[in-house]
């Protein structure tokens, strides 16, 4: 369950963009941690060098003015972690000498050009795990030295000073206080990504609630433009949509119940004068004719006005409404048999799937014999599947009978009263519900109808 939250979160739009700015910082805060390293060693590089060069000149001085005798003693507490000073007879080899530190060193000395100074600059460290020999021991295990300056400065006795200078490779890591200040600020740009996105995203959900609910036949009430421009343009768009296509459905059922109305009183005023005909085969004809157009009108004049009641969405007991569906047949004398899990609680208007599934059975029954009927659910849909005994549907007219006021007279004979609505309503009332009807031919005989709702 935990593996299936988390793929359900980071598929949303707040998990995705808060994945995305995590990132972002953690490559943010690598990037600004060797940025500051790289800087960090350039100015201690050069700090590190000016110093040296103020404590050689010093030193150098002492050595000028002291005897022989005390030199070893003002090296000795001239050294220090980062300098290295000895006093050698034979002149120091330089590769790349720094024209810049040889003029300082001179000119605060007072060397004439005649005396000699070698200083060398390594712009780039030379790092190595072991000290070098007269460095003092006593350093930072960590620690690894990091030679700057090297070189030799000739002394008035005509010896050499040469030193090496070292600064510490001490670079700042993922410390435990740096890992802290990260968890911290993460923390707090997701909690505000959070906030932002919830924000954002919350009249994005009751979107989709309110389409879903569209799609079902219900009729939402108009969703609360809040949020950023877009998201309340958007919602806008989806209100002004909804009360249009509200109004084209209420046009449509007013108009279809009006024309139906509106077509009765002709055909009564047909029916009148057709008793004054003489009697035959075509005064049998013309009544029939219109005795079928009645029917005709009745039933669409039905259909629209109970479409146009607008029943409520409520909670229901889909079993319990099958089964009893099925007892009414069953008490008719019908051989119905119901195999059905015990209660499946279903959102939707009871009073038009009940004439949805009465339309279905009813066909079954009275062109079957025999009906089976089953009622399953998963966590995604409903299926109930009623299958009959009958002839069955040719299968290249199994997408016409959907089509209002046909009838298969080879396939299925009509009986009176029959004005080829049945499947065509039952379907209309299942997509209401955002649900599918199908037919197809069972494989062992008979019709099998097979309707899908959504959990």
């Amino acid at each position: 369950m935990g593996i299936k939250r988390l793929r359900f979160w980071l598929s949303s739009l707040t998990g995705q963009v808060i994945m995305v700015a995590l990132l972002a910082l953690v490559l943010i805060q690598l990037v600004g941690i060797q940025i500051y390293r790289m800087e960090r060693e350039e100015t201690l590089g050069l700090v590190n060098s000016r110093f040296t060069l103020q404590r050689l000149i010093s030193v150098t001085r002492l050595l000028n003015q002291a005897p022989p005798a005390l030199h070893n003693e003002i090296l000795r507490a001239s050294r220090s972690e980062t300098l290295r000073l000895n006093i050698n007879n034979s002149r120091p080899t330089s590769n790349e000498r720094s024209a810049r530190f040889e003029h300082i060193v001179r000119s605060k000395l007072g060397y004439p050009k005649q005396r000699a100074i070698h200083i060398n600059v390594e712009h780039k460290a030379s790092r190595s795990h072991h000290s070098p020999r007269n460095f003092p021991r006593h350093r930072h295990p960590s620690a690894r030295p990091d030679i700057r300056l090297q070189g030799g400065i000739e002394l008035n006795d005509g010896r050499w000073l040469s030193f090496t200078s070292l600064t510490d490779s001490d670079i700042p890591g993922w410390s435990a206080k740096a890992v802290l200040s990260f968890i911290v600020l993460a923390a707090l740009l997701a909690g505000l990504m959070i906030w932002l996105l919830q924000r954002t995203t919350r009249p994005l959900n009751e979107l989709a609630l309110q389409a879903e609910r569209l799609g079902r036949g219900d009729k939402p009430e108009p969703i609360n433009e809040s949020g950023p421009r877009e998201i309340r343009d958007t919602l806008s768009a989806f209100n002004r949509m909804q009360n249009r296509l509200d109004r084209f459905v209420s046009d449509r059922t007013h108009m279809l119940a009006a024309i139906s109305h509106d077509l009765r009183t002709p055909i009564t005023t047909l029916q009148l004068r057709c008793e004054f005909l003489p009697d035959g085969e075509d005064k049998q004809k013309i009544q029939q004719s219109l005795k079928l157009m009645e029917q005709m009108l009745n039933a669409t004049l039905q259909f629209a006005r109970e479409d146009g009641l607008a029943e409520p969405i409520n909670n229901l007991d889909l079993t319990s409404l099958l089964q009893s569906v099925c007892d009414d047949l069953q008490d008719n004398g019908h051989s119905v048999v119901l195999t059905a899990q015990d209660t499946i609680l279903y959102r939707g208007r009871s009073t038009a799937l009940r004439r949805a599934l009465q339309n279905l059975l009813d066909n079954g029954v009275k062109y079957g014999d025999k009906v089976e009927t089953s009622l399953s659910a998963t966590h995604e849909q409903i299926q109930i599947n009623i299958r009959d005994f009958g002839p069955g549907i040719a299968d290249d007219q199994l997408a016409e009978v959907f089509k209002p006021f046909i009838r298969l007279d080879s396939a299925r004979n009509v009986e009176g009263g029959s004005i080829g609505l049945g499947l065509a309503i039952a379907r209309t009332l299942i997509h209401q519900h955002g649900g599918q009807l199908l037919l197809s031919n069972h494989p062992q005989g008979g019709l099998l109808a097979q309707i899908f709702l959504p959990r």
